[in-house]
């Protein structure tokens, strides 16, 4: 009996969970800013001198945005504070070379406030 009971509450607390996973929470307003601001990276693995960072966001989302580069360690490599045209243009260049960015793997990061997102790059 008591083993029913069991797997009854865990059922039904399984299914509480999938509802809430799959439900934007009442709080949150923006999706953009629920999970940060959004970006891509090309080319990716980088064969060039350069790749770019593909802004998926605007300037009212994000005003405060900085892109930074992380090796594989953790440490800041670069950083770059986004600017208005970058916003206006939709994406950023960074060389290679100005970064001083060996052959590797790196992990770009834009942040801005309390807000993250992680993308990795390679450099070949």
């Amino acid at each position: 009996m008591i083993r029913k009971l069991l797997t009854l509450f865990f059922f039904l607390f399984s299914l509480s969970l999938n509802a809430e996973t799959l439900s934007t929470p009442p709080w949150v307003e923006n999706p953009v800013l629920a999970g940060g601001p959004d970006f891509t990276l090309n080319p990716n693995p980088v064969n060039g001198s350069y790749f770019y960072v593909n802004l998926k966001f605007s300037e009212t989302e994000f005003p405060d945005a900085v892109i930074l580069v992380n090796d594989v360690l953790g440490k800041v490599v670069y950083s770059y504070v986004i600017r208005k045209s970058d916003y206006v243009e939709g994406r950023v260049r960074i060389g290679v070379m100005d970064a001083l960015l060996d052959k590797g793997i790196y992990f770009i990061q834009l942040k801005s406030g309390d807000y993250t997102k992680t993308l990795k790059l390679a450099i070949r």
